[in-house]
């Protein structure tokens, strides 16, 4: 008999309260090894509240959650040195190049030969595909570029799980194609957890979905099978105009009927 697969992360009624704001209330998610796990919720529904939780960065008000297996609480030193973390929004050094600052970022976890160091920066500028502009001030680069740096500075010190805050949410299309190419391209070195408010995203790169709204779990398994509904018969509508605004409503009214059926049952 096989065993079990360990998994990466594990919430048990996970919950957070700021006062009289329940911001996440019993949260029970289980991640897989080198899955790519979509997170997916409108702006305030808890994601980057489970995510500060998972990080240690605060507290959980009730509930536990391991991440390797590792009380988020008591040993969230030893989880950060696994994880590599994006931010919503990554901040930089605008004068610096790309190349100098995943030199900067690397050097406080390598100590190797210089020409390692300097390998493994170049290796990371290939694969979010900055080589061309990777001695370009980062003042000068676009907000997709920007992301994929933020992305590669994440990945620099070989995670075993990475965690990225919304990391296509303000990008133009182009943009958002081109850091869901590079999440793809990771799946094979780490396992991806990732938050967003966007439908489309998930369905294009992630194994399994968890839905939140209002800070509880409403959904959660393969986007076909969230999508299908019952009969298991998919639709595919193509939108012309503010496509992102429409999806939105797509997701809120989808939590909406899901949650009336429930209720229903």
């Amino acid at each position: 008999m096989a065993e079990p697969v360990p998994l990466v992360i594990e919430t048990r009624g996970l919950s957070k309260a700021y006062k009289s704001v329940q911001a996440l209330d019993a949260l029970n998610l289980q991640v897989r090894p080198h899955s790519i796990y979509g997170f997916l919720g409108p702006n305030g529904a808890g994601k980057t509240t489970t995510i500060k939780l998972l990080l240690g960065l605060i507290r959980p008000t009730a509930g536990s959650a391991t991440v390797f297996g590792l009380d988020i609480v008591r040993d969230s030193v030893d989880i950060r040195a696994r994880v590599g973390y994006l931010p919503q929004e990554p901040h930089f050094y605008e004068h610096m190049t790309a190349r100098q600052t995943l030199d900067f970022t690397a050097r406080f976890f390598f100590r190797g030969p210089e020409a390692a160091i300097q390998e493994r920066v170049e290796e990371m500028l290939q694969l979010v595909d900055l080589a061309g502009k990777a001695d370009r001030p980062i003042r000068t680069l676009s907000g997709g570029e920007r992301q994929r740096l933020g992305i590669a500075q994440a990945q620099v010190n070989y995670p075993d799980l990475l965690i990225l805050d919304e990391p296509a949410a303000s990008l133009d299309p182009i943009g958002r194609r081109d850091v869901l190419e590079v999440m793809s391209k990771l799946r094979k070195y780490a396992t991806i957890f990732y938050s967003t408010h966007i439908l489309d995203d998930v369905q294009r790169v992630s194994d399994t979905v968890a839905i939140l709204n209002k800070g509880k779990l409403v959904a959660e398994g393969p986007i076909e099978t969230l999508l299908a509904g019952s009969d298991g018969v998919i639709y595919v509508i193509h939108l012309k105009g503010d496509v992102g605004a429409a999806l939105e409503c797509v997701i809120f009214t989808a939590i909406a009927l899901w949650r009336f059926a429930r209720e229903e049952l």
